[in-house]
């Protein structure tokens, strides 16, 4: 797990691509803090994500869930997974425009698969959503090769993202 200096600190990796969730200027554009238990985000999803008017569409929330989960496994693991199945379960309606508390967990994890679980509270901490899914590790030159990104381009966002794996 990440060392005490690194807590509760804005992760510095940025993606190299175009990812919706994170890094396309177009998309959420979510950003996550290391906590001691995994990460946080906190967001404002805009109207032009509903799905009926004045709520957040499910599959952004969705979406919303499976980002943050990713990011836990980089910042705490120093790993980049896939997802391999992803349960969602809707508990409140999602407002646009409002505020929202994003948390992931690492619940369990080996050397080549995780269990993370994720949820999406409004600003009082009402919990409006949860996740939990299933992460398998591929080796690092697959996924650069799926992406077309250098391998030592991904391989130093995970050390951004996770420096207490480079001690």
């Amino acid at each position: 797990m990440a060392d005490e200096e690194n807590v509760n600190r804005e992760i510095a990796g940025r993606w190299p691509g175009s990812c919706f969730a994170c890094s396309n200027p177009s998309g959420l554009k979510l950003k996550f803090w290391r906590t001691k238990e995994g990460v946080e985000a906190r967001c404002t999803v805009p109207g032009t994500y509903c799905g009926f008017d004045g709520l957040v569409h499910g599959g952004i929330i969705a979406t919303i869930l499976d980002e943050a989960s990713c990011w836990v496994l980089f910042a705490h693991l120093g790993k980049l997974g896939v997802t391999q199945k992803m349960t969602t379960s809707f508990h409140k309606p999602v407002r646009i425009n409002s505020e929202l508390i994003v948390t992931a967990q690492i619940a369990s994890h080996d050397s080549r698969t995780s269990l993370v679980r994720a949820a999406v509270s409004d600003s009082e901490g009402q919990l409006l959503a949860e996740g939990e899914s299933s992460w398998v590790f591929p080796r690092l030159s697959r996924i650069a090769a799926l992406a077309e990104v250098d391998e030592k381009v991904l391989q130093g966002f995970l050390d951004d993202c996770c420096p207490a794996k480079l001690s």
